[in-house]
């Protein structure tokens, strides 16, 4: 759909300008009506490590809204809510492929390789997780749901984090 994209850009302007500290801000583009800008500081002081458990339900691999950052949460809410023993969850298809947690990106130490699973198993492209990718940093390879029990470590990483370290329980 249309939008104004240089009101678009000097909302964003006006909304971060009088900022301090490090935020994150969400932008809402109905397909009608203005942008809604949110800002919310960030505490950084959040725990470096953190539990993880297997979602209880698969996610499914062809559902568009994984691959784009939306809105549309429901999937990853219902996740969260049926492992709450768990700081966060490990998201897996219906291939039995991980592919990603609520709000992070995964990389596991697999066989003395650091990888993340491949696009096509259902996830959002992280920005932090393509630099990664970019730098050779990390490698695209399946990460099957059985993997995990024998990997040396499993990471989540996003560009507001950075890594963190999770243990699954």
């Amino acid at each position: 759909f249309k939008y104004d994209r240089a009101g678009v850009a000097a909302a964003l302007d006006a909304a971060v300008t009088d900022l301090e500290g490090v935020h994150k801000v969400r932008l809402r583009l109905p397909r009608r009506g203005a942008c809604i800008i949110e800002a919310a500081a960030i505490d950084l002081r959040t725990p470096a490590h953190v539990t993880v458990s297997l979602a209880r339900t698969p996610v499914q691999s062809t559902d568009e809204f994984l691959r784009h950052k939306t809105s549309r949460r429901e999937v990853y809410a219902r996740a969260l809510t049926e492992r709450e023993d768990s700081d966060d969850v490990l998201l897996w298809n219906e291939h039995g492929d991980i592919t990603e947690a609520s709000s992070s990106n995964v990389v596991v130490r697999l066989d003395g390789r650091l990888v993340t699973p491949a696009l096509s198993a259902g996830l959002l492209p992280g920005t932090f997780r393509a630099l990664l990718l970019e730098r050779g940093e990390i490698c695209e390879a399946r990460v099957r749901r059985d993997d995990i029990g024998r990997c040396q470590a499993i990471y989540l990483v996003n560009s507001v984090r950075g890594w963190r370290t999770a243990q699954c329980k």
